[in-house]
């Protein structure tokens, strides 16, 4: 009993450095745990998000066509009026919430003020499926109201399997001609 009483300070003061180095972030923290990490959402209806430290670092960075519009659109401002963009060509950005399992098809940005589903043109692209929690960069055209029946969840199920997945309906559609991951 004596030498478990003298070894208890000792297990203690030797476990604690290992303790205050996971919560705490060395001088270099690892890029991808740099990267911007979504804050944390106050709302609870507010879509999840992945923490830093479940977002896994992705092969490759750029998919479909290279991204050519250099005014870049606030997807806040996009789903605040979605028909003043219906039918153009827009360039957004955001925190990937949510991506097509099966093969990688789809996926959905989102924030505090909503969702964006994000289909790839014509299926001449997937994004990896574990996307999740990536900022992305998407260049695509806006789905206008007639649109709506020649969509991807018209035709495949994606949409529905996207809303089935994340509990919500995004506000607006977008096909994508490029995406480029920028973490």
């Amino acid at each position: 009993m004596r030498l478990l009483d003298l070894l208890s300070p000792l297990l203690l003061v030797l476990a604690l450095p290992g303790c205050s180095a996971e919560r705490a972030p060395q001088a270099a923290p690892e890029p991808e745990r740099a990267a911007a990490a979504p804050a944390p959402a106050t709302d609870k209806a507010a879509p999840k998000q992945a923490s830093a430290t479940a977002v896994k670092a992705l092969d490759k960075k750029q998919f479909g066509a290279p991204i050519t519009e250099s005014r870049t659109t606030a997807l806040p401002e996009i789903l605040k009026d979605p028909g003043k963009y219906g039918g153009q060509t827009v360039r957004t950005e955001g925190i990937v919430s949510s991506v097509c399992q099966s093969r990688g098809c789809w996926m959905e940005i989102a924030d505090e003020s909503g969702a964006a589903h994000i289909k790839m043109a014509g299926h001449s692209f997937f994004v990896p499926r574990e996307a999740s929690g990536h900022r992305a960069v998407i260049q695509g055209k806006m789905a206008t109201s007639a649109d709506e029946g020649a969509s991807c969840g018209a035709k495949d199920g994606c949409r529905d399997q996207a809303e089935k997945e994340t509990g919500r309906v995004a506000k607006v559609e977008i096909e994508a001609t490029g995406i480029e991951f920028l973490d």
